[in-house]
């Protein structure tokens, strides 16, 4: 079969409440778009009816692909999908669709000359619909100047889940990649600079969702401690980049 121009990777979680409405908006805008491409929904582990869900829209949608994955974390799943996808090019988003699919147009305009496009809430012309609680956007933007000391250089926006890899760079940099937890994206980050990939930040449309899982005490430290993993990581020559 022909290569599809574009890989979509949805990692999903505990998702049966907005599954199939997140997966019907992606579906619906990636049916009118001029491109090919396929979209890989990678279960990490769920233990409610995620799965059941995905499977139903499966039955009478095209170019989709359900992965079923052990519990390993958002990084896990993403790993799976970027492992698993055909794609010239790859994108990663939230079933939640934070950033709305209809920013992907953008970034399909504006990635010749690049390897990496990343999703940025924090730039000159992003759009925030919906912000985050105060002291969780202070957590983010403490998360993002630690991560610019420790193990990235001039990156606004760390974790915006949005963000178009060209394929076998992706598949390079997570072949390498040890963590599975929240702090995957600075590991990614991190070997994709050190690996001098042309990466540039994209302004975007994003509003909070309120059912957010991640725990900002909890994670926020389990991120932190990644950050110092990814500096002793890379001190002791586990990541081998060519």
């Amino acid at each position: 079969m022909r290569r599809p121009e574009l890989s979509v990777i949805i990692p999903v979680f505990n998702e049966e409440n907005r599954v199939d409405r997140g997966l019907s908006k992606v579906l619906e805008y990636l049916e009118r778009q001029p491109f090919s491409w396929e979209l890989l929904v990678v279960d990490d582990g769920s233990s409610d009816q995620t799965v059941s869900a995905v499977q139903k829209i499966l039955k009478v949608r095209k170019n989709m692909m359900l992965i079923e994955n052990p519990h390993l974390g958002k990084g896990g799943a993403i790993k799976k999908g970027i492992l698993s996808s055909t794609g010239q090019w790859v994108i990663f988003l939230d079933v939640d669709l934070a950033t709305p699919i209809e920013e992907l147009g953008k970034f399909m305009r504006l990635r010749k000359g690049f390897d990496i496009l990343i999703g940025s809430r924090k730039m000159k012309g992003a759009k925030i619909l919906i912000h985050q609680p105060r002291f969780r956007e202070f957590g983010g933007k403490v998360f993002t100047l630690l991560t610019n000391i420790l193990v990235t250089r001039g990156i606004s926006d760390i974790t915006c889940g949005f963000k178009l890899y060209r394929t076998e760079l992706a598949q390079k940099l997570f072949r390498q990649s040890l963590l599975m937890d929240w702090s995957f994206d600075a590991e990614i980050l991190f070997l994709a600079q050190k690996g001098r990939a042309r990466i540039r930040e994209v302004p975007v449309v994003w509003q909070d969702n309120p059912n957010t899982k991640v725990s900002l005490l909890k994670d926020t430290l389990t991120s932190f401690i990644g950050l110092v993993r990814i500096r002793f990581n890379d001190l002791l020559g586990k990541y081998h980049l060519p």
